[in-house]
């Protein structure tokens, strides 16, 4: 049937956006401030035919039509409103700007989702275009959604089980031009011959959330990439949780029918919410997403469940309080241990906690210990955005650097810095490179960076593998030790009657914890007797000691049960790729009273009794 031959009558205004129903398509659309519309259907070969979209024909502000005789798969559409051309904000897919119903035809394989608890969460950050854009081996589609796919035994082989990207859906990527931009116009070239700078992470004030992002995609098929994507993190036992910026303007409606619509639709096990227009409270009572996780700046559990735990967590708060003095404490501030102390423990019952030591907006791990100051000239805004406050340490030279000791302190405080995320509770997150040692050259607000400095550099130097070792058996670690991310909060007291607190605070002398401000250390023994391994057995002793000052401390050790020793597991201050030891008899430490941490560095005890070792040993 042609465009010329259909059958036109009223709609279904419940639904917005644009819907196969039987016999044609459903198109609900709304029309604000009585404008005139129309729909303009185009055909495969690109004709087109014009509907009218009359203003008596609307429910408030809701235009409805429903045409017979259309095949969903061969029809684009658009919208004008006020004589200009409006894309479908509710437009299922958009492809060289037409709007498109989503097929509903592909084959899921019986995916289920993995369902993995709050507490056992640790969560890989990426943009899907900057992840492999310049990806040297193994990857065929760089750049895109099927090149993220390519990259899950990656993601999967460093130990992360859950992948947040940043937005995937259609934004506009236009930017206004800032006047420092035309300052960087090559000479004797106009201004308007210069490629303006395109809003590369996503968080756009006019967003198409329905949609995969194309440019993402590819081939022509964003849905399906987008499908197969997920499908196959589903398989490698993986879950996926994707940002959703919601800007104040945004109608509540539309966001919280696309986090409905991309539950449903692409199984997304998650959301991340940015952005001052989130719909929160109606997400949160929303039936159809309490085993969907749901991430937020902020969350008052007392307003969410009045004082009771839920059976299912299924919230978690975004905890920027930790990177903030995290790094305070990293880079030597004083004041910051009794805050560091609170943040390894932190783990509420009712909510996840969402810890970092990096995030988009804001410096890259190594970058955050090579600078001092932003650098963000490439931006055109003559340096005058991005973030402020980043609370780094350049070790002693601004920038990259060839002397051998500035670079080794650099290595070992990046260790530390993963160590300080790992060892403590809630779910920790790792922005994609950091795990190389990705730097975007001290540029902390890169939203503008779609080329090199924005795409994460896949380093193959033997510093950059030494260091993705390093977090591969760090999370390996943390997994292999339940009382490292316990379902609920550690209470800091003896509550089994077993002769230890579950966590303690330790310095010079065991059991004597230091929170002045001038104290720049602290031992922390997490008690494994009240967390079982896998295997049923219960778990080890644990002894961290966190020495950010810049000279060498020495901690307390507590005493063991009967059978017991320290055996040291992991030294932040060794060569790269000799941080880690098994515990065995050959290994326990010398002194099992005092423990010597050299400046700036973690060493991480392991309390157990090793096969064949014995009391006297």
């Amino acid at each position: 049937m042609g465009l010329d031959e259909l059958g036109i009558r009223l709609g279904d205004p419940e639904i917005l956006g644009a819907r196969a129903i039987p016999g044609g398509m459903n198109f609900a659309v709304e029309v604000p401030d009585d404008e005139e519309a129309e729909l303009v259907l185009v055909g495969v070969k690109g004709q087109e035919r014009n509907i009218p979209l009359p203003a008596k024909d609307r429910i408030g502000e809701i235009s409805a039509i429903r045409v017979d005789g259309l095949r969903p798969e061969e029809t684009g559409y658009y919208y004008l409103i006020g004589g200009k051309k409006i894309l479908d904000p509710y437009a299922g897919e958009i492809v060289d700007g037409l709007c498109r119903c989503v097929r509903q035809d592909f084959d899921w394989q019986g995916d289920i989702s993995p369902r993995i608890p709050l507490h056992e969460m640790t969560i890989y950050k990426l943009h899907v275009r900057g992840f492999t854009r310049k990806a040297k081996s193994g990857v065929k589609a760089r750049g895109t959604f099927r090149g993220v796919t390519e990259k899950i035994g990656y993601i999967k082989g460093l130990g992360f089980n859950t992948v947040e990207f940043m937005p995937i859906y259609e934004w506009d990527d236009s930017l206004s031009v800032m006047p420092p931009f035309a300052k960087a116009t090559p000479a004797g070239v106009s201004i308007d011959k210069v490629t303006s700078p395109r809003n590369y992470w996503g968080y756009a004030d006019h967003n198409f959330y329905f949609a995969p992002k194309q440019k993402f995609s590819y081939g022509k098929d964003s849905v399906r990439e987008v499908k197969e994507m997920v499908r196959a993190f589903h398989k490698a036992g993986m879950e996926v949780v994707m940002e959703i910026y919601v800007p104040e303007r945004t109608s509540p409606m539309e966001a919280y029918q696309a986090v409905r619509y991309w539950k449903r639709v692409y199984h997304i096990d998650g959301f991340r919410f940015v952005g001052s227009g989130v719909p929160m409270e109606a997400l949160i009572r929303d039936p159809m997403l309490k085993s969907t996780k749901l991430v937020f700046d902020y969350i008052d559990t007392g307003w969410v469940y009045g004082g009771r735990v839920p059976r299912h967590k299924n919230l978690l708060e975004s905890n920027q309080s930790f990177m903030e003095n995290a790094r305070r404490f990293l880079k030597g501030d004083e004041g910051q241990v009794s805050d560091f102390t609170e943040h390894l423990r932190r783990q509420p019952d009712e909510i996840g906690i969402v810890n970092f030591m990096a995030a988009v907006n804001g410096f890259t791990l190594a970058d955050s210990v090579s600078y001092d100051w932003k650098h963000n000239e490439a931006n055109g805004e003559d340096n005058q955005d991005g973030t402020e406050f980043n609370y780094t340490w350049n070790c002693g030279a601004e920038g990259k650097s060839r002397k051998k000791a500035v670079i080794r302190l650099r290595a070992k405080q990046i260790r530390n810095a993963l160590t300080y995320l790992l060892m403590a509770q809630g779910v920790p997150m790792l922005l994609a490179g950091d795990e190389n040692g990705n730097s975007q050259d001290g540029n902390n607000n890169a939203y503008s960076s779609d080329n090199s400095v924005g795409w994460l550099d896949w380093g193959s130097s033997k510093a950059d593998l030494a260091l993705t070792d390093f977090v591969r058996k760090m999370l390996a670690f943390r997994k292999a030790h339940p009382i490292l991310h316990m379902e609920k909060a550690l209470k800091g007291i003896d509550y089994k009657n077993i002769g230890y607190p579950d966590i303690s605070y330790h310095d010079s002398k065991a059991w004597v914890s230091n929170t002045d401000r001038g104290a720049r250390s602290v031992g922390v023994l997490y008690c494994g007797l009240y967390a079982k391994k896998s295997d049923g057995t219960p778990d080890d002793f644990i002894y961290a000691a966190f020495n950010a000052y810049w000279e060498s401390h020495v901690f307390g050790l507590p005493n063991l049960p009967a059978g017991y020793k320290w055996h040291l597991v992991v030294n932040t201050a060794a060569e790269a790729g000799q941080e880690f030891t098994e515990p065995s008899g050959k290994n326990a430490v010398a002194d099992q009273k005092l423990l010597m941490a050299e400046p700036r560095s973690v060493l991480i005890l392991v309390g157990s009794r090793t096969d064949g070792e014995t009391d006297d040993e």
